[in-house]
């Protein structure tokens, strides 16, 4: 670089802009990640599903409702029952803690019962997920959509369940 050139170059934004280009590489890089794991939870909800069986079982399966087996699955869940299915689901929660909620869940959005029998929403929050140095990236605003239904527990009463995906 000739000294006449020189002269309209600002030496002293150089340090600036490496730090602003580091920080933008920070954020996108943040984004890479928290875009892997949103996709990891609806690959690891799809892989854990178990297929339906043939023949004999198969008619077992579909619910033959009487008269005083009739549930609530014709009145739409309020947004606590939503918001309960979906952390009851264990769906946001890792066992290793790479991922965090971080309150307020709000359902933003309640479609009609679709034909399989659920009710898509979509619900907005708020998470965080861990580093590879053990600390929390800075709070990031998602909107997720779940599909709610009733089902049967075990001892025979029925409760909201919510899977990944309308």
């Amino acid at each position: 670089m000739t000294e006449e050139s020189a002269k309209g170059f600002n030496f002293t934004a150089v340090p600036y802009y490496c730090e602003q280009e580091s920080k933008m590489k920070n954020r996108l890089n943040g984004v890479f990640v928290l875009l892997i794991l949103m996709l990891s939870v609806l690959i690891w909800s799809g892989c854990s599903k178990q297929s339906t069986p043939s023949g004999k079982a198969e008619s077992k399966a579909l619910p033959q409702s009487s008269g005083s087996d009739v549930s609530k699955a014709q009145i739409q869940p309020s947004d606590e029952e939503i918001i309960k299915a979906i952390d009851d689901s264990g769906l946001m929660k890792r066992a290793d803690g790479s991922i965090a909620i971080v309150p307020p869940v709000m359902v933003v959005e309640k479609s009609p019962r679709n034909k399989s029998g659920s009710w898509p929403v979509k619900v907005k929050f708020t998470l965080q997920y861990k580093m590879k140095d053990g600390k929390f990236s800075q709070p990031s605003e998602t909107t997720s959509s779940f599909g709610i239904f009733e089902e049967k527990d075990d001892l025979g009463k029925f409760v909201w369940k919510a899977r990944l995906g309308s």
